[in-house]
């Protein structure tokens, strides 16, 4: 019989899931697993060409980066 779990490894064993409500996830600029999944993808291709392009649509450059 083994001995019953400390307060610290019940919580590492948690495995409920807590969905986002409906406005949260229509709210979310990445529609969804496809969505994460497609920008993996993109940033495993060219990770150095993919923050590159979130740069320069997020932030606001005074002159461009190098």
């Amino acid at each position: 019989m083994s001995a019953p779990l400390s307060a610290v490894e019940s919580t590492l064993v948690e495995n409920r899931v807590f969905p986002p409500s409906e406005a949260f996830a229509k709210a979310a600029r990445i529609s969804g697993m496809d969505g994460y999944n497609a920008l993996c993808a993109e940033a495993e291709k060219d990770f150095e060409g993919f923050w590159a392009r979130l740069a320069r649509e997020n932030v606001v450059w005074t002159k461009p980066f190098t």
